[in-house]
């Protein structure tokens, strides 16, 4: 294998590391776009609590794919820059648009006007879930563009719709267990409700796109063709994997869980909020250790020192935004009260 082999063998598993992870992100803006019904906003929070510790970091792979291409192969990249210069700057907009608004949205929703969200957090809260839609269909019409060799053709429309749905598809798997994970059986049951529409839809995509791509480029299409067979068989026997083992079934009440991972080298989803772990429960937990420390005046000192001592460490550990909530103003009331909490004592 030569030296161009092993980097476009690098290349290619960014490409699919980005396309898994990062187009997981993207579809949950997809989502947050589509969410409806009486559990609308359950669904918004899930997607941002999931979202938030790898919000962005996914898009590392992007750039590790951009540098391998202008490392290794710069008169490539410098002729598929000048072709794709259009819809590469519109996914770059997309994406600059939907980290800047989602964090917007989550700043306004914690620093409203008595304790509620600010005039503005709605409005970005739209502008994060069309930018999210925005991205991936134009790098989706890119890996089209670069497919046949052209741009403006319409396999390219057809490869853009196809990487949205992808991107659905795989953020309602995520969602759908991240929430099964957190005892949410309602919210489970919503996405893999649409895990199942958007597989159809993607598949749909993919049948329609043949014909289109055999019109346009009937090479590519007819080795395509060749191995269609066992892909086919292949992608069937995991949509049937995937619809008969996505059942949604209750977690007990109170039952402490993992949040799954994904994300950027191992990144942790978010952990949905645990039953007692919030103000009332440090609240007791503390009472609890101030009974047991301080049995007699001659402990008092060091009761008092053990007791501080737990309470900021209970803080600290409620404080982790898995743990407490989808917005920024749970921190900051947590804060505050653990502070008091510690000054009383």
């Amino acid at each position: 294998m030569s030296a161009a082999d092993g980097i476009l063998l690098v290349i290619g598993a960014g490409v699919v590391a980005y396309a898994v992870l990062g187009g997981a992100d993207f579809g949950g803006g997809v989502w947050d776009l589509l969410a409806a019904g009486p559990r609308r906003e359950a669904q918004r929070r899930l997607i941002a609590t999931t979202m938030g510790p790898v919000w962005e970091a996914n898009h590392v792979w992007l750039v590790f794919v951009l540098i391998g291409l202008f490392s290794g192969f710069p008169l490539a990249f410098g002729a598929l820059a000048r072709m794709l210069a259009v819809p590469l700057a519109v996914a770059l907009l997309g994406i600059v648009l939907r980290g800047a608004a989602f964090v917007f949205r989550q700043y306004g929703g914690a620093l409203g006007a008595g304790g509620g969200a600010a005039s503005g957090a709605a409005g970005w809260g739209r502008v994060f879930a069309i930018a999210s839609t925005l991205a991936p269909a134009s790098l989706g019409y890119c890996a089209g563009a670069v497919a046949i060799g052209r741009v403006g053709s319409a396999f390219s429309v057809a490869a853009g719709a196809l990487a949205l749905a992808c991107c659905a598809f795989l953020a309602a798997v995520f969602l759908c267990r991240e929430a099964l994970v957190r005892g949410e059986p309602a919210a489970a049951g919503d996405f893999r409700r649409r895990a199942l529409g958007s597989a159809v839809v993607a598949g749909g995509l993919a049948a329609l796109a043949l014909p289109v791509l055999a019109h346009e480029a009937p090479g590519l299409a007819s080795n395509l063709l060749a191995g269609a067979p066992a892909l086919m068989a292949l992608s069937a026997a995991g949509g049937t994997g995937s619809h008969r083992g996505a059942r949604v079934a209750p977690v007990p009440d109170g039952a402490r869980v993992r949040g799954t991972r994904r994300g950027c080298a191992g990144g942790r989803l978010g952990r949905g909020p645990v039953p007692g772990a919030g103000a009332a429960g440090v609240d007791r937990r503390a009472g609890g250790r101030a009974r047991a420390d301080a049995p007699g005046d001659a402990r008092r000192t060091g009761g008092r020192v053990r007791r501080h001592a737990a309470v900021a460490g209970s803080a600290v550990r409620d404080l982790q935004p898995w743990r407490v909530g989808p917005t920024r103003s749970s921190v900051i009331r947590t804060m505050t009260r653990r502070s008091r909490t510690i000054a009383a004592r």
